[in-house]
């Protein structure tokens, strides 16, 4: 006896309720059943991105052999006009199922091209101020409102991902202008980056949170050492590995997990090249160092397969 689809649901959600299955069961189940569709696809997605790297290319080399050749027009119009089109190529293969996977490919070489076009495009036609700083700020504050603008008419996972690229750019870019400190700059950035993952995390575009939890947490780590190196609150370190530890726990992620135990190594060798150097003799500190790289990275291994068990995607 066969039933429809609507009876099909109907029994499921009846199990789902009897049995007390949990969201966290649902994606465990769909993720260890095999996807033939999925595997079908892949030699596709692989043609396609290298087919892209190989028209990106295309279009870069060619734009270098005609460059001195070129009037500051077609300058601009060969990599600001290239990159536009891509840009709208990738919008329109969005609105056809054959061609959508094509979409993020051609938003890359946008994500290349208009920038290069945009700083060409002042070049040639905007009097020299020798502020780069300005410069880049007006034109990855221009890329982020277009990347903006089209996430929120597609919701599209790869123009989340470089939007969200270009908003750090233009802060980076903007923090350079009005002269922040590097160190500072460096923490905004790391911190906020940190802040950004998690968000984006939780969201159904994920798979994009690991680049910039990893990002986050570096530029966190190495701006921390710069403000506390050689300071009596060095001691502090520690705790920021332990932190980015703590939160690779709270969002299941190894990317954050990898960054916190190798900064608290490389803190632990400060420590130990800083303080115990002359003290108890540099062998016998490098012993001490080796066994507690030991001991972190067996800590690791099960923290992460703790997280790996934990989640499913």
């Amino acid at each position: 006896m066969t039933m429809t689809r609507e009876e099909a649901l109907g029994q499921i959600k009846t199990l789902i309720a009897e049995h007390k299955f949990t969201q966290h069961d649902l994606i465990s189940l769909f993720t260890a059943l095999p996807s033939t569709e999925e595997s079908g696809n892949l030699l596709q997605r692989v043609m396609i991105y290298i087919g892209g790297a190989f028209v990106f290319m295309g279009i870069c080399v060619y734009i270098g052999m005609i460059w001195d050749d070129l009037d500051s027009l077609s300058r601009v119009i060969v990599s600001l006009g290239s990159g536009f089109i891509a840009f709208i190529l990738g919008l329109f293969t969005m609105g056809d199922q054959k061609f959508v996977k094509a979409a993020t490919p051609l938003f890359l070489i946008a994500s290349a091209l208009e920038p290069t076009g945009l700083f060409v495009f002042m070049d040639e036609y905007l009097p020299p101020s020798g502020n780069i700083a300005k410069a880049s700020t007006v034109v990855f504050l221009f890329m982020l409102l277009q990347m903006a603008v089209a996430l929120i008419a597609t919701n599209k996972t790869s123009l989340l991902f470089f939007t969200t690229f270009f908003f750090f750019a233009f802060l980076h870019s903007l923090m350079s202008w009005v002269e922040v400190d590097e160190e500072y700059g460096a923490l905004t950035l790391g911190l906020s980056g940190l802040m950004v993952a998690w968000g984006i995390g939780k969201t159904q575009h994920a798979v994009t949170s690991a680049f910039y939890y990893f990002w986050g947490a570096t530029f966190t780590a190495a701006a921390a050492f710069d403000l506390l190196e050689d300071t009596p609150a060095d001691v502090l370190l520690i705790g920021v590995s332990a932190a980015i530890i703590y939160l690779s726990t709270l969002a299941a992620s190894r990317t954050l997990l990898t960054v916190g135990v190798i900064s608290l190594l490389a803190y632990l060798g400060y420590f130990t090249d800083e303080y115990f150097k002359n003290i108890v003799g540099w062998p016998i500190a490098l012993i001490v160092l080796g066994l507690i790289m030991i001991g972190i990275s067996i800590f690791a291994v099960k923290l992460g397969k703790k997280i790996k068990s934990s989640v499913s995607t």
